[in-house]
């Protein structure tokens, strides 16, 4: 009896006649594809989780893609943790980048600079400690979250408000069901409980960003109860961290064919050493690292065995298997060896003064959501746009239309000018 009773839990899988399966029903519905752009590759993007580390790199991808006039390509998103702020940050300014010409002035205006404004003057983590009285009532410190990422950037944009020209695909793990959780523009949920509409819902990508960065042990699992979905059957849906199902946010974009992936994993370091001298928290934290590393170790492979499948189809000019993908990955610690022409005036460090390993140096930045000094946030950026960059020339040198860019990154002076001419026009008008 004593057993029976330990498996008659609420989560899926763990009662001996409720395994998980594949919700079946009619009434759910997949989002809708967007349009490829005529005669170009699209190109898809998936961003890591890594706290603001993750964030800033991701942004160095943006930039790069921008710089290189790719970025009106791009038509998947897909992002666990703190990739999804900077998802959730280009999807909000997705309307004017476009409006304006995907160039990098309206990129660095409209996107990068309140991102690094932000990050660099101010501390997500001490905003929360201080609004935590809030969490007294039924809030959750989830919410409270969420509603410092409107508070910073998203402006109570909901779901529904994102622009379809892109599928902007958040990544959470449901707790429940033990299966990725997605929000998206038209439709959110998981294989196992089926796929609902978003329709008036009233659920705002800020949310959606909060429960895909929810870490276990800080941030409670996100409740969502405004929807029902077609496999539920009365059971609650209870969302945590993305990162804890997948962190590569790949996951989203397995069956994508024709399309480019370019995959930033801004995931730390493993460290055999340095887990404290208490054992058994010791060993949990250890044993933590280990699967880990052995599931993005796994994706990794997976999705470079597809790469050099699609890659040696191209050399020998025939068509790839279906299994093939065209597509980069790489992480911030990672080692190559550039082309001469890419590396013809970009250095892989900026300046002479950084580290000779300053790969690793940045992947050892905290996982948090912490303040970050200016000079850090320059090089994470510099960091994903170099990599961006020195992989695609690397292995699909045709992609980039023209002479490969160079690297203008925001100053504090440009910073504080582009903040001031915006106020003034807000005072004329």
């Amino acid at each position: 009896m004593r057993a029976k009773s330990l498996l008659a839990s609420a989560a899926i899988g763990t009662a001996l006649n409720d395994l998980p399966e594949r919700c079946r029903s009619p009434d759910s519905i997949a989002a809708a594809e967007p349009t490829a752009p005529p005669g170009e590759a699209p190109l898809a993007l998936a961003f890591s989780g890594g706290g603001f580390r993750a964030t800033l790199s991701a942004a160095g991808v943006v930039l790069f893609l921008a710089d290189a006039g790719l970025l009106s390509r791009v038509r998947y998103v897909s992002s666990v943790s703190g990739g999804s702020v900077t998802n959730a940050l280009l999807a909000h300014a997705y309307p004017k980048i476009a409006e304006r010409g995907f160039s990098t002035t309206v990129v660095t205006e409209e996107f990068l600079t309140p991102l690094v404004k932000r990050l660099s003057a101010k501390s997500l983590k001490w905003k929360l400690v201080r609004g935590a009285w809030r969490t007294l009532g039924p809030m959750t410190r989830t919410d409270l979250l969420a509603d410092a990422f409107d508070d910073w950037w998203l402006d109570e944009m909901e779901l529904e408000a994102l622009d379809r020209r892109v599928r902007w695909i958040f990544n959470a793990a449901n707790v429940t069901t033990g299966a990725r959780f997605a929000f998206e523009r038209d439709v959110l949920g998981d294989y196992v409980i089926g796929q609902t509409s978003t329709k008036d819902s009233g659920l705002r990508v800020a949310e959606a960003v909060a429960s895909s960065a929810a870490v276990p042990g800080i941030f409670a699992a996100k409740k969502i109860t405004r929807v029902q979905f077609p496999c539920q059957k009365g059971r609650r849906v209870k969302l945590l961290d993305g990162g804890v199902y997948d962190n590569s946010g790949m996951g989203a974009l397995d069956g994508l064919r024709d399309t480019c992936l370019i995959a930033l994993n801004a995931g730390g370091l493993l460290h055999v050493g340095g887990y404290g001298r208490v054992p058994v928290l010791r060993d949990l934290r250890r044993a933590e690292a280990l699967l880990y590393r052995q599931s993005t170790a796994l994706r990794r492979t997976d999705i470079v065995l597809r790469f050099k499948a699609w890659e040696k189809a191209r050399d020998e000019g025939t068509p790839p298997p279906e299994w093939a993908r065209q597509g980069v990955l790489f992480g911030i610690a990672t080692t190559l060896d550039p082309t001469a022409a890419w590396a013809a005036g970009r250095p892989e460090r900026e300046r002479s003064s950084d580290p000779e390993n300053i790969g690793r140096v940045l992947a050892d930045l905290p996982t948090s959501f912490d303040r970050f000094s200016f000079d850090d946030c320059r090089r994470l950026i510099y960091r994903g746009w170099w990599l961006t960059g020195a992989t695609l020339s690397k292995y699909h040198p045709t992609l980039i239309p023209g002479p490969f860019p160079s690297f203008e990154p925001p100053t504090r002076d440009t910073i504080v000018h582009r903040v001031l001419r915006r106020v003034r026009r807000r005072l004329r008008s």
